[in-house]
């Protein structure tokens, strides 16, 4: 039986040591910053705010805050959270003696914490959850000001899925031969998903009617860096005539700013 929860399967993050080594080396320095977490840290840097907080949601082991603090020249504090065990441990050992930061195991369906922050960000994230009204509608329920997200956006939504086996994908005991059931429904897989503008739109509209929303398509990478060949991931990121590419998918990744 494969374990799910929110119809996301465990194998792809539970057990993955080769994803969380590479989010320590990252927290830690010794792997290049993502690009994504430059840009971030520039978008931020331009919001009007001082002596503010940043929930970010789907932390990892906080590698975007070893960014943040070295390129935003303001006063803030950082909370992580992160559905998955291995990823909040490490956070909290690597960054034990910063009394910056605070980091929580916890689901982007279901946040936890009651307070409220300055800056929600969410990198990444939305595009591998099937379900993203309850994200988002957490995500506003604890901003205050500012909601940033990073998630492949285009004029038509996409559903995708990665269908994982044990012959290339280790940390799963499904075989190629029982990649789908009875009913065509693949095993143990990963969503890609895409959506458009007008359903990331009315979604947001739906949920806090007065909200602005701005699309920012995410040009903010250097392609040398993006293809950096030391980072071993599930699909990593390519760079063909300008577009960010993953394994067969093209990503449209954008960045959608929403402010309460």
């Amino acid at each position: 039986m494969i374990k799910k929860k929110y119809n996301q399967c465990f194998d792809v993050c539970e057990r993955n040591s080769q994803y969380l080594k590479l989010s320590i080396d990252r927290s830690k320095g010794k792997l290049p910053e993502m690009e994504v977490a430059k840009a971030y840290s520039k978008i931020i840097s331009q919001l009007k705010l001082k002596n503010f907080s940043i929930l970010d949601v789907g932390c990892l082991t906080g590698h975007f805050y070893f960014s943040f603090k070295k390129r935003i020249n303001k006063k803030f504090t950082y909370f992580g959270i992160d559905p998955w065990k291995n990823h909040i441990n490490a956070a909290k050992r690597i960054w034990n003696k910063d009394n910056n930061v605070d980091f929580k195991l916890g689901w982007a369906q279901k946040i936890p914490h009651k307070k409220k922050f300055d800056v929600v960000i969410c990198s990444n994230v939305l595009t591998h959850i099937p379900e993203i009204t309850v994200p988002l509608k957490e995500m506003l329920r604890v901003t205050n000001k500012y909601l940033i997200l990073r998630t492949p956006i285009h004029d038509k939504s996409y559903r995708i899925q990665m269908v994982l086996n044990s012959k290339w994908f280790k940390y799963t005991n499904v075989p190629p031969a029982k990649e789908f059931d009875k009913k065509g429904n693949p095993m143990a897989y990963e969503y890609f998903d895409v959506h458009s503008r007008d359903f990331m739109s009315s979604v947001v509209k739906k949920i806090n009617p007065k909200s602005k929303i701005k699309f920012i398509k995410d040009n903010f990478f250097n392609k040398k860096l993006i293809m950096n060949k030391k980072e071993k991931k599930l699909a990593s990121t390519r760079v063909i005539n300008g577009m960010q590419v993953a394994d067969l998918l093209i990503l449209p990744h954008h960045f959608v700013i929403i402010k309460k």
